[in-house]
């Protein structure tokens, strides 16, 4: 190859390439169907130079061919074509190397200038696909910023609202409690007086039934006695006629038949001519006279018949008296058992209305933690155990105590003069446990949703079923008060259910006990068993 002759690259992007090449596509960026017709003609141009520079090329080396293997040297060329023609000769090969050189530079000028326009192009393109990236990355942090503080401010406002709304319906539920406790304690007053006015009627119609049944059972004693003296009259009746019918006999009257009739129609006559009607001689019949005696004994008698015996009225006979229904005399025990109630009703009512309480607010800390988080369960909703039954401990504790203080009252002592211990402890322990076991294990066996079970379950126990405990325990915490106030004394059980138990029926026959030993079915005081209201009181 000649001096001087640049070198031809042999690196270069070839016509396909540039055509094919591809770009990213963003948004907002260069129009791609611009770029791709652009760097088609930069193709076409750059193609038209390669053939060109091939044309060149061939033309080069077949020059050089002859060059190489010229037929004669110069001299004998020179000499057979003189100078002139050597001249022109060594011009041609002189403008064919300029003419390579020149398409060389001219190929890699325009190479450079494709390859420089392509890259700037591109760095363009990049420069605003990143600029558009970090628009669209700005935004979408900016509306991820506002979403956040949006939604902060929503929940803030939805929690605020939850808030008012809860502690309204609180304090509604509350004086609507209020309020039907307070309608119930009128019905109840109302109910009371009711039956103390049906007691009284009650009674005054027992009286009045008894004063008629004695009535009754005298007019039965006279009547007996008239009947048993007509019967003994009529015997004494008959005898004096047969003895008034001797005496007419005797003084010459004739015989009056036994039928009552005179001896012939026309009224036979005695001595005398006059008529026999006593008076005027003529004895009376039997029939007659006892006709007078059923009709009346101050009718006086016949005047030939001996006046009839004064008949002593026989002693009237005890008459069967009408069964009558015993009235309902109140027990010896009422009284104590009155004196427990105006004690202990106003500690259970406090002690019911604050378990309550605490099961409200208990059920709501768990829709709150269900709220946040649906599905759960076991331990993470309910908390620990003890933590639980201590919430229930707390609202029941005090009441209790106050129970216990009213047992001591009841057995004689001052309020606040023996000392609770732990037995009080015991019993409100034991209410916890027992709410909290049976709330548990009615949320935890449930099929429905757990939301639906928590409502259920606390529903259940805010009704006559919490009462019915409540009211075991304070009369537990009121037994104990009493058999503490007695520590040395007896004490005995009384039966309040109409319907008891026979373990209470079996306590209450032992008599009295001493407060330390228990009774015969082993319970120390009541309750003997759930719903048992009797009472324990010194002998």
């Amino acid at each position: 190859m000649p001096e001087g002759r640049a070198p031809i690259s042999s690196s270069r992007v070839s016509t396909g390439d540039i055509a094919r090449h591809s770009f990213a596509i963003v948004r907002r960026g260069f129009d791609a169907d611009e770029v791709r017709a652009y760097l088609q003609s930069v193709a076409r141009g750059i193609e038209a130079f390669e053939e060109r520079e091939q044309e060149l090329r061939e033309a080069v080396a077949l020059a050089e061919e002859r060059a190489a293997h010229p037929v004669v040297d110069e001299a004998t060329l020179t000499a057979s074509l003189g100078q002139h023609s050597a001249q022109i000769l060594r011009h041609a090969h002189e403008e064919a190397a300029r003419i390579v050189v020149q398409a060389q530079e001219g190929a890699s000028t325009l190479l450079r200038e494709a390859q420089s326009q392509v890259d700037e192009l591109q760095a363009r393109t990049e420069s605003a696909s990143a600029e558009r990236v970090v628009e669209v990355e700005l935004m979408v942090a900016n509306a991820e910023q506002e979403a956040r503080a949006e939604r902060e401010r929503i929940r803030t406002d939805v929690d605020a609202d939850a808030e008012r709304i809860i502690s309204r319906a609180k304090d509604e539920g509350r004086a609507l409690l209020e309020q039907v406790q307070e309608a119930r304690r009128r019905v109840l007053s109302d109910l009371a007086a009711r039956r103390r006015t049906l007691s009284i009627q009650i009674e005054q119609l027992r009286a009045a039934r008894d004063e008629m049944a004695a009535s009754v059972s005298g007019v039965r004693d006279t009547v007996d006695g008239i009947l048993s003296q007509l019967e003994r009259s009529d015997g004494q009746a008959r005898a004096a006629a047969l003895a008034a019918g001797d005496q007419a006999r005797l003084h010459g009257t004739p015989e009056v038949p036994l039928t009552g009739t005179p001896a012939d129609e026309g009224g036979e006559r005695g001595e005398g001519g006059e008529s026999g009607d006593g008076l005027d001689g003529t004895a009376p019949s039997v029939d007659e006279l006892f006709a007078r005696i059923r009709a009346g004994r101050d009718e006086p008698a016949p005047a030939q018949v001996a006046p009839l015996p004064e008949v002593p009225a026989p002693a009237a006979e005890p008459a069967a008296q009408p069964e009558v229904e015993p009235e309902a005399v109140a027990g010896p025990d009422d009284p104590l058992i009155e004196r427990r109630q105006q004690l202990l009703a106003p500690v259970t009512a406090q002690l019911s209305r604050h378990i309550k309480r605490a099961l409200g607010d208990d059920q709501n800390r768990l829709l709150d933690v269900l709220r946040s988080a649906p599905a759960t369960q076991g331990e993470a909703l309910f908390g620990s155990e003890e933590a639980h039954m201590a919430v229930f401990v707390s609202a029941a504790h005090g009441h209790l105590v106050d129970a216990f203080g009213a047992g001591t009252v009841f057995g004689g002592r001052e309020a606040g003069s023996v000392p609770v211990g732990t037995a009080v402890d015991q019993t409100a322990s034991g209410l916890a446990r027992t709410v909290v076991t049976m709330l548990r294990r009615r949320i935890e066996d449930g099929r429905e949703d757990v939301g639906e079970r928590v409502g259920a379950a606390y529903r259940e126990w805010r009704g006559e079923r919490i009462e019915r405990l409540v009211g075991d325990f304070a009369v537990q915490a009121f037994s104990v008060g009493v058999a503490t106030a007695t520590p040395g004394g007896k004490v005995r059980w009384i039966v309040t259910n109409a319907d008891g138990c026979s373990d209470c029926e079996d306590n209450a026959l032992a008599g009295a006990v001493a407060a330390s030993e228990g009774f015969p079915t082993g319970h120390p005081y009541p309750p003997a068993h759930s719903g048992c209201r009797c009472l324990v009181a010194p002998s």
